[in-house]
């Protein structure tokens, strides 16, 4: 565990970068925990999990007012530099990554809810393949780059950027399909566009996940990697975290 929390003569600092971090990480934990509810919510016709999902967005919301507080906090009083900013710098951006992941949650909820009022028995059953497979791909992501940003771990961070192409991918699937629905009912329009609307929600979280890798990667090496092409930071990253690039000869 690369712990870029702890390590001050001021053992109360590292208690200050510790907590505020804890409070992103919980707050990951209940946007992933909103993400799942409302996708069930979607692909089982659970309207009253969906008016949890809505109704339990204003935690999200208060608990990334409390992070954006803690943070002015360290900042006004401890004034960090180096790794402690980036790390600062991070955890404020993570947590509005993970807002605006929470929004989207919201938004798939409010998708089932329309759906349940529009059909009055929710979604035909065909129409939501690609959302569990969206889902699973989004959610995986949520929790790599967590993991990741517990830990600093660039190795998770990459096994983000290596797998976000997938989203796109299973989009794009996702957009052939639905139509082919279309074509066949077209009384199934709306219900598909209200699919795609959380298909698309499904994608946006998992690019805030990604975006989170990229403050982890920012953290650790101190460079800012948000426009770099993946596939080459990938191979420079995994090259100086093998083994034989961390081994050093004899002095």
């Amino acid at each position: 565990m690369n712990d870029v929390a702890k390590g001050h003569t001021v053992q109360r600092y590292d208690q200050e970068l510790s907590q505020v971090r804890d409070q992103v990480l919980a707050m990951g934990r209940r946007v992933v925990e909103q993400v799942n509810a409302a996708t069930n919510a979607l692909t089982e016709g659970e309207i009253a999990l969906a008016r949890q999902v809505v109704d339990r967005e204003r935690q999200v919301d208060r608990e990334e007012m409390a992070v954006d507080e803690a943070i002015f906090n360290i900042i006004a009083r401890r004034q960090p530099a180096a790794i402690d900013l980036r790390l600062v710098m991070a955890l404020s951006k993570c947590t509005g990554y993970l807002e605006q992941a929470g929004d989207k949650a919201e938004q798939i909820a409010w998708c089932a809810l329309r759906l349940k009022d529009r059909e009055g028995r929710g979604a035909v059953p065909r129409t939501l393949h690609h959302v569990r497979r969206l889902h699973r791909i989004a959610n995986r992501l949520l929790e790599l780059s967590l993991a990741a940003l517990a830990d600093i771990d660039i190795d998770r961070a990459l096994d983000v950027f290596r797998e976000e192409g997938e989203l796109e991918e299973e989009f794009d699937a996702a957009m052939r399909h639905l139509m082919t629905f279309v074509f066949e009912d077209a009384a199934l329009l709306g219900q598909v566009i209200d699919v795609v609307f959380a298909l698309r929600a499904l994608v946006t979280i998992g690019d805030k996940a990604s975006n989170m890798a990229e403050q982890v990667i920012f953290v650790a090496k101190g460079t800012d990697v948000r426009y770099r092409n993946k596939e080459i930071l990938i191979a420079t990253l995994s090259q100086d975290q093998s083994p034989s690039a961390n081994t050093r000869g004899p002095a």
